[in-house]
């Protein structure tokens, strides 16, 4: 510290020393000794020397509007056919709508515009900085251009699968990129012969979601019938709501005939959904209207319930369960679930589709 307060206060004593010299020096007249004719020596003083000046003459400055307008007094001649093309094809990509299609005609019409803009650099100007920046653009533009183009590739489902989307998932404006992420929740495809058991009453856990895509099922409780269950309808959808998969069916269900049946993992699917809005309001409205169907059923079979499944049921699973009884054992829900099979109670596909 004290080696630089002291070259600090030397610099300053420097400068004030320069500054008095200069000073002096201006000050001091020039003098010269003459000698006269008596030789006696006279000082003559002469006054200091002035500087020349210098006449100069200063131009206004030119206001930056001349600056802007005069700045081209003569245009160059139009540039090559390259550099209008490149420039056609970035005017294209701009007007691109806003859509996936739009998406892919931005990025297209980039690539090209890039392209006409590198050839008029390479082969008309030879600007090689010029040629590379665009080879990049081009490469970037090609990978984005590629993943949309992947991303928009049609999607197909197996025959059921594609029936099941267009009878239930379609008219709601499910896209099939949101439906198949639906089915990447799927456990599997549960082929059942006729009279065999999906579920037996307070056995079965509740802990999937299941849809009919062919055959048809019927639904009981304590030997009783209660409805049946046809293609493109869930089995389980009451249990959808309010009931956790450590609960048993409060009902058993049956095939009728060879059926098929798409099976959710229940907890995944809801858990998949779970940060999509749209897909839990169209779960909820179509499992609430299949709820809604199969109250209905119920009611108008519990309205003329005398009728009971056999006692051969508890002999054995691979028995008939429906049977026309004899007079007492309720012919009313005999008569009724004929009509359900005839139709009255159609699937939502005017034709159901077969095994």
């Amino acid at each position: 510290m004290l080696f630089i307060s002291a070259l600090a206060i030397g610099v300053i004593s420097g400068l004030q020393n320069v500054t008095e010299l200069s000073t002096t020096t201006e000050v001091l007249e020039t003098t010269t000794e003459v000698t006269n004719e008596m030789g006696l020596v006279e000082t003559t003083r002469f006054p200091p020397r002035s500087n020349d000046l210098v006449n100069v003459t200063v131009h206004d400055r030119p206001s930056m509007w001349d600056v802007y307008l005069h700045h081209c007094p003569r245009w160059r001649p139009i540039n090559h056919i390259f550099f209008q093309a490149a420039n056609v094809f970035f005017l294209l990509s701009f007007l691109a709508p806003h859509s996936p299609i739009g998406l892919i005609w931005l990025r297209v019409g980039l690539m090209l515009g890039c392209a006409f803009s590198g050839m008029w650099a390479w082969s008309v100007e030879c600007y090689l900085d010029a040629v590379v920046w665009n080879g990049a653009f081009i490469v970037i533009n090609f990978v984005y251009f590629s993943v949309q183009f992947y991303l928009m590739r049609p999607i197909k489902f197996h025959k059921d699968i594609e029936e099941v989307y267009v009878a239930l998932f379609k008219p709601l404006r499910v896209s099939r990129r949101q439906f198949r992420r639906v089915l990447m929740c799927m456990r599997n495809v549960r082929h059942l012969k006729c009279h065999e058991l999906y579920a037996h009453e307070k056995v079965t856990k509740v802990d999937s979601l299941s849809l009919v895509l062919c055959g048809k099922l019927v639904v009981s409780q304590n030997q009783r019938a209660l409805h049946i269950v046809f293609p493109h309808h869930f089995l389980d959808s009451p249990e959808w709501f309010g009931v956790s998969t450590d609960e048993y069916f409060q009902v058993s269900i049956m095939a009728m005939e060879e059926s098929k049946v798409l099976v959710w993992h229940r907890d995944k699917l809801k858990l998949s959904i779970m940060s999509d809005g749209f897909l839990q309001a169209v779960f909820d409205h179509i499992l609430g209207r299949d709820v809604v169907h199969k109250l209905m059923q119920v009611s108008e079979t519990m309205a003329v319930s005398n009728g009971h499944l056999p006692n051969s049921y508890e002999e054995g699973e691979d028995k008939p369960m429906l049977v026309v009884k004899k007079a007492g054992d309720g012919p009313g829900i005999t008569a009724l679930l004929n009509r359900q099979l005839q139709g009255e109670h159609a699937p939502l596909l005017p034709k159901a589709p077969t095994c």
